[in-house]
């Protein structure tokens, strides 16, 4: 079941689902992200140091992008049915890969009103890594488990801290779009 979760601040949301499939996935992917990450270890859109592969990137192997879409939707339409609202699209999705020192810089993704950050956290050592943060103190995000998914206000601004450790961390994120 999905569960809503309020943070410190009673106004903000966060919504949190436990994907079951998540382990099986990694299993069945894992070469091919590695693969990815040897070639371009730093590849991203953005201002950080991350290996992040986007479902429109076409010069890479592909993980099952289209099995992880099919599941999200589902999600999102549980969570849509709960909220009382309806899904207008879902955004490109890319899987961010840290091993050691890397990061994500401060950002918030575009959208409107009702959009949403969803971030799926497919390789997480609660003893090693951090789950998002977010720049405002008064937004703390709840504890999250490998296979969990959370979402949030797609303009909240939110960051990861370096990985400090040799284990890599593994999440695959997107934005939706709501009415």
């Amino acid at each position: 079941m999905l569960r809503k979760i309020r943070s410190l601040d009673s106004n903000s949301k966060f919504y949190r689902r436990r994907l079951w499939w998540t382990n099986r996935f990694v299993k069945n992917n894992i070469n091919i992200i590695e693969s990815n990450y040897s070639q371009f270890p730093n590849r991203n859109r953005w201002d950080c140091n991350c290996h992040v592969i986007h479902d429109n990137d076409f010069d890479v192997q592909h993980i099952d992008f289209p099995f992880l879409r099919k599941q999200y939707e589902k999600v999102i339409k549980d969570f849509c049915r709960k909220e009382h609202l309806s899904l207008a699209s879902i955004g490109d999705l890319w899987y961010s890969y840290y091993k050691r020192d890397q990061y994500q810089e401060p950002h918030a993704h575009d959208g409107f009103d009702k959009s949403f950050t969803a971030v799926h956290y497919m390789i997480l050592d609660n003893n090693h890594h951090s789950e998002t943060k977010f720049t405002n103190p008064d937004i703390v995000a709840p504890k999250v488990k490998q296979g969990d998914i959370l979402f949030f206000p797609a303009d909240w601004i939110h960051y990861v801290p370096f990985n400090e450790t040799k284990i890599p961390r593994l999440t695959l994120a997107f934005t939706f779009h709501c009415y």
